[in-house]
């Protein structure tokens, strides 16, 4: 739990920063930090200490996936429509 409270962190500060690693539009940004999520629900998953919990992270984890592909391809309609 110490883990994910330091990657929570870790996100957080991402986001004060106001971009994450080459994003470009807020959208990418949103994207990006629900990547960084995912991840964090999948570690939280690996030092789950029951089956419960190890579960319910992983489901955290794929529908914080899901989000975050939602939101990219958001960012490429965005893109699409800057670019025109």
């Amino acid at each position: 739990m110490r883990k994910f409270a330091i990657l929570t962190a870790a996100a957080a500060s991402m986001a004060l920063i106001g971009c994450g690693p080459g994003a470009e539009t807020e959208t990418e940004v949103a994207a990006e930090n629900m990547e960084t999520q995912a991840d964090q629900y999948d570690a939280a998953a690996d030092a789950a200490t029951t089956q419960a919990g190890e579960e319910l992270m992983e489901d955290k984890a794929a529908a914080a996936e899901n989000q975050a592909d939602t939101l990219e391809d958001q960012a490429d309609a965005e893109e699409g429509v800057l670019a025109q």
